[in-house]
């Protein structure tokens, strides 16, 4: 019988000799086995052509290194199952298409989602920032599924009144958050008829099949052992399907439904399989899909996305595409988890915190920094404890700049500085940060790198003297706190600066104002301080004497002083008296009182 393929193309071959799905392999791999079998003028045998496909059927499910442009990155991909450090390669020069996960829309979000966008927008940056890597993100919204309609019934509103108000509330979030918007959001319910085609698709390409019940369900079965890529401990016991599924219309357990029928009091959509709505893990699918095709850079998510839906996208788009890899890279980041709570935040279990919650108590600056000093696919612990740790960081950031502006400016004066050893440290901290970005975004051995650098500098300058002939070294000091700002800014954390580039006329005006009223108080408060311009004419008191009634007399005054100190810290402007003749002030951040 296989005699007659001598004469017959080799991709015939493969079609007719193979099951639908092997033809996607075959293209590649066994095709070359048989090409190469017959040049030789040998015949293959069926056992021969089984042993070559199953050989590369089996390679493919492992990752397959894309070749484009070497970002000079590596990353922990959760599609390498031995967890290895992988080079980024992005398909295209400088461009990175990435594809997130987002939120379903029928709650506040909490701090577990929180943790997890500001990691990846800290990972977006770091390729914007310091790998010049155009990063064109789409993030999936989910506005219609389960939780979205029993919410809304329990609320008596439409589905989509109450969508609106939590995607609204998930934008404000995330701006409080510092987050950058993605490049796009798509919603499910504006791509319905892109989801219908898709799944159309992957029907006809024999992975999918439609139930009595005008249900669709994925054939994870003919799909074959390509599925589960992304497979997690509970993969061998779990389900890749959703709650409430019909099982009794599924070929197999883990057969997962792209199409629900409908159910009496539900939206709807019509379609070829009957009136219903989109499956929760088709519509990421198809969503990424028509943006960016039948391949993607980068998609990311919280690990415990892994499996089922990460899984299931996977299959959803190489079962519809016929492709051996559709993401390249898939990025997860840890859970994050309430200290002395061994289960990670979730609502169903009730261990919530609202992000609105927290920045009454937190500001977005803390908050990003107890992010960036673990790894992003590191588990995170929340607490009081980790909490003051992110604090102690954001005021030894914030007073280093602040000391640094004023000495600059000639207003604080210390010791004379070893200027050879700053510049020494600047350089190695510079070369060490860009490697450990590199490094698979450790931000955590980055920011060490960073707090020693500050540390150091915040020592020299601390070192305070009142002789002012001395030496001084404004120029390494300013080059310091030029690069620990620009690498703030860079990673999202954005301390309000008395001159920052972007300050608008009004900021400027009250920079202004504010710059000539602590002047005023200095020359006040040093003329209350000074005993010697004294008009007292008392020659029977001794100079001592003489001091203490004149500041006495003057007490008032530097109680003055002091309230006005005292109000301007209450609108977040701290004044600091650095000798009597010089007093500087800077913005003090304070958490949102706003719900």
């Amino acid at each position: 019988m296989l005699q007659t393929f001598r004469c017959q193309p080799i991709s015939s071959i493969v079609s007719r000799s193979l099951h639908p799905k092997c033809s996607r392999f075959c293209s590649k791999h066994p095709r070359t086995f048989l090409q190469e079998t017959c040049r030789k003028g040998q015949v293959p045998t069926t056992s021969a052509i089984a042993r070559s496909f199953f050989r590369n059927f089996s390679s493919a499910t492992n990752w397959e290194e894309p070749s484009g442009y070497d970002t000079g990155i590596r990353v922990t991909n959760s599609l390498r199952k031995d967890r290895v450090k992988v080079p980024l390669i992005l398909s295209n020069k400088n461009v990175a298409t990435w594809y997130a996960c987002g939120p379903t829309v029928y709650d506040s979000a909490h701090i577990g989602h929180a943790s997890s966008y500001v990691r990846f927008d800290i990972i977006r940056r770091i390729l914007s920032e310091f790998f010049s890597i155009d990063v064109v993100q789409v993030m999936g919204i989910t506005d219609i599924d389960d939780k979205i309609i029993k919410r809304s019934q329990e609320s008596d509103i439409s589905f989509s009144q109450l969508t609106k108000v939590y995607q609204d509330e998930f934008y404000q979030d995330m701006d409080n958050l510092n987050v950058l918007p993605a490049t796009l959001y798509t919603n499910v319910t504006d791509h319905v008829p892109q989801i219908i085609a898709f799944i159309q698709q992957i029907i006809d390409n024999g992975y999918a099949y439609a139930a009595p019940s005008g249900s669709v369900y994925f054939d994870v079965q003919a799909f074959g052992p390509q599925y589960g890529k992304l497979s997690t401990d509970n993969m061998d016991t779990g389900e890749a399907g959703e709650p409430n599924e019909n099982l009794s219309e599924k070929r197999n357990a883990r057969d997962f439904a792209l199409w629900k029928a409908a159910k009496p009091n539900e939206p709807w959509w019509t379609s070829p399989w009957g009136n219903g709505r989109p499956g929760w893990h088709i519509e990421c699918s198809a969503m990424a899909s028509g943006i960016f095709g039948r391949s993607l850079d980068i998609h990311t998510g919280g690990k415990d996305l892994a499996f089922p839906h990460h899984t299931n996208e996977i299959a959803q788009c190489e079962g519809c595409f016929r492709s051996d890899q559709w993401a390249n890279y898939f990025l997860h980041s840890g859970h994050l988890f309430l200290k002395h709570d061994v289960n990670k935040m979730s609502k169903s279990l009730q261990n919530v915190i609202s992000i609105r919650e927290v920045l009454q108590k937190y500001t977005a600056n803390q908050f990003r920094l107890f992010c960036l000093v673990t790894k992003y696919n590191n588990d995170i612990e929340y607490g009081d404890e980790t909490m003051q740790n992110a604090i102690s960081l954001a005021n030894q950031l914030s007073s280093f700049l602040s000391d640094s502006d004023a000495y600059v400016k000639g207003q604080l004066m210390c010791q004379p500085i070893d200027e050879a050893a700053l510049m020494q440290r600047l350089s190695e901290v510079r070369d060490q940060f860009i490697t450990a970005l590199a490094d698979d975004f450790n931000t955590h051995k980055a920011m060490e790198g960073l707090m020693d650098l500050v540390q150091l500098g915040n020592k020299q300058l601390q070192n305070t003297s009142k002789d002012t002939s001395g030496a001084r070294s404004p120029g390494v000091i300013a080059a310091i706190s030029t690069y620990i700002n620009h690498v703030l800014n860079s990673l999202g954390v954005q301390f309000t600066q008395r001159n920052s580039p972007g300050s608008t006329a009004s900021t400027r005006t009250l920079t202004s104002v504010l710059d000539a009223s602590v002047e005023f108080r200095n020359s006040v408060r040093q003329w209350a301080l000074d005993s010697s311009n004294s008009m007292t004419q008392n020659d029977e008191l001794t100079s001592k004497e003489k001091k203490k009634l004149v500041m006495q007399e003057r007490a008032p005054v530097l109680i003055a002083c002091d309230q006005f100190r005292d109000g301007l810290a209450d609108s977040g402007i701290q004044i600091k008296d650095r000798s009597i003749e010089h007093g500087t002030w800077e913005f003090v951040e304070k958490p949102s009182k706003t719900t």
